[in-house]
C-alpha cells in the first residue's frame, strides 16, 4: 500500500501519538455533554450536539488501548467525516498538523507478523517521534456498527 504525501492532524490516546488523514476531519471541538443510550459498545459513549447536529461519539483510548481514563481539560472531540456520517472521536489531546512524507512510513507488514490491522497504514518517524498513521474509515468500521449507529441517530 502506498501512501502518498499528506497533511495529517496528530492526535495522542495514552503515550501514543496517531495520525489521520486531514481530509476526513471536519473539526476539532472541546468536550462537552455527552448523553448515553443503552446496549452500546464499551467504547460508544453516546451522542452528543455539535453545530445543531447529533453526532455520534467513539472513546479512542477504550477503542484502540482498551481503557478510558475520562476527559480532562486536554481532550478534544474530532469530528471526522465516515461514509457520509460525522462521528466525533474523544482523544487524550489534538496537539499539531503535519506533512508525512512516503519516505518516512513504515509499512505495518513489517511490524505484525500475528495478524492484519486493516486500519494501520503505517508508523511514521518524524525526528524523535513516532506517528501511528490510522485509516479512520477502517478502524470505524472494524470496531463499530455504523448503520446501527446513524438508525439511532435517525430516531433521535
Amino acid at each position: 500500500m502506498k501512501v502518498e504525501d499528506s497533511k495529517s492532524l496528530v492526535f495522542r490516546v495514552g503515550s501514543e501519538e496517531y495520525g489521520v488523514h486531514i481530509t476526513q476531519v471536519v473539526s476539532i471541538e472541546r468536550m462537552q455533554e455527552i448523553t448515553s443510550f443503552p446496549n452500546r459498545p464499551p467504547h460508544v459513549l453516546g451522542f452528543t450536539t455539535v453545530r445543531n447536529i447529533v453526532i455520534p461519539v467513539i472513546d479512542m483510548r477504550t477503542a484502540l488501548i482498551g481503557n478510558t481514563i475520562g476527559a480532562n481539560e486536554t481532550s478534544r472531540i474530532i469530528i471526522v467525516m465516515v461514509k457520509e456520517q460525522e462521528i466525533g472521536l474523544i482523544v487524550d489531546a489534538a496537539t499539531d498538523v503535519i506533512d508525512i512524507l512516503p519516505e518516512s512510513i513504515q509499512h505495518p507488514d513489517l511490524m505484525m507478523q500475528t495478524r492484519e490491522i486493516s486500519y494501520l497504514k503505517g508508523v511514521s518517524k518524524l525526528e524523535s517521534r513516532l506517528i501511528i498513521l490510522l485509516d479512520i474509515e477502517k478502524l470505524l468500521e472494524d470496531t463499530t456498527n455504523l448503520d446501527e449507529l446513524k438508525n439511532i441517530k435517525d430516531s433521535l
